[in-house]
C-alpha cells in the first residue's frame, strides 16, 4: 500500500529517522482517507 506514495517507493532517505517519519505520515494519510469514505 505505501508504493503508491512516491517518496517510499524508493529509498531516498539518507537517516532512519526521516524514514521511518514518512512512512508514518503515509500511514496518517491512508487512515484519514479511509475514515472520510462515506459509510
Amino acid at each position: 500500500w505505501f508504493g503508491r506514495c512516491r517518496r517510499l517507493a524508493r529509498d531516498h532517505e539518507a537517516t532512519v529517522g526521516s524514514a521511518v517519519a514518512f512512512f508514518t505520515l503515509a500511514a496518517a494519510m491512508i487512515l484519514v482517507r479511509r475514515l472520510a469514505q462515506p459509510l
